[in-house]
């Protein structure tokens, strides 16, 4: 890994025809930034909400990220994580070649949504109010 990368992260999901759902990932960046002490994460949406990827993507570029990270809100391994995405970010960067890009695993590979779901459904199995 050069010392020189700035590694922008865009944080993807595939969007809804009901603009309140896709208004809901906005307060999770904002909250994500603060935490993280960094600008460069950015929102957007594989289909049906805005900013769409490559919109996203050159807005990293202008804040001279040289390295995309994505970490997609998809749970399994499907087509939109396997091709639709990389598809969408090759068309992007292709004015681009000196950026990288790298997709992160979906979110079943990741232990922490095992003790997320365990949580809310102990919580409800002991006889308390549905969680989320």
């Amino acid at each position: 890994m050069s010392s020189n990368r700035k590694t922008g992260v865009l944080l993807v999901t595939h969007g809804s025809k009901l603009k309140e759902a896709n208004w809901s990932m906005f307060p999770m960046v904002r909250e994500l930034r603060r935490r993280l002490g960094n600008d460069r994460i950015a929102p957007c949406f594989m289909e049906l909400g805005r900013p769409d990827i490559p919109t996203a993507v050159h807005k990293l570029i202008q804040r001279g990220c040289t390295h995309i990270f994505v970490h997609a809100f998809f749970l399994v391994p499907g087509q939109h994580l396997q091709k639709d995405i990389p598809r969408i970010l090759r068309e992007a960067l292709k004015e681009h070649p000196d950026i990288t890009f790298e997709i992160g695993n979906p979110m079943f590979t990741d232990p922490g949504l095992t003790d997320l779901v365990e949580q809310r459904l102990s919580h409800l199995l002991a006889g308390g109010e549905s969680v989320g």
